[in-house]
């Protein structure tokens, strides 16, 4: 509620809820461009299959080109810090 408030960025945390009521993923985490809050990465890693699977990237306001492009980027950094691939549905 507070993100909300100060940054007009509807974020929760949704792990305690049912999968069902979930809008977001289990553990969403909020995706900053420049000095805004866009969207949301719904991704889980799976290490014994070294792989980070995005399950969705929400977009707040339709993405252009070049910022669903810096987002993926940095998807793949994410991945190659963590030492495994990328993998979407």
């Amino acid at each position: 509620m507070r993100l909300r408030e100060l940054f007009g960025f509807d974020y929760v945390l949704e792990m305690y809820k049912p999968a069902a009521s979930r809008r977001w993923g289990y553990f969403a985490l909020p995706i900053l461009h420049g000095d805004r809050l866009i969207g949301k990465l719904d991704a889980i890693l799976e290490r014994r299959a070294a792989t980070l699977r995005v399950n969705a990237v929400h977009e707040d306001e339709p993405f252009t080109a070049s910022v669903a492009d810096a987002v993926d980027a940095e998807i793949e950094d994410l991945a190659r810090w963590l030492g495994v691939e990328v993998s979407r549905p």
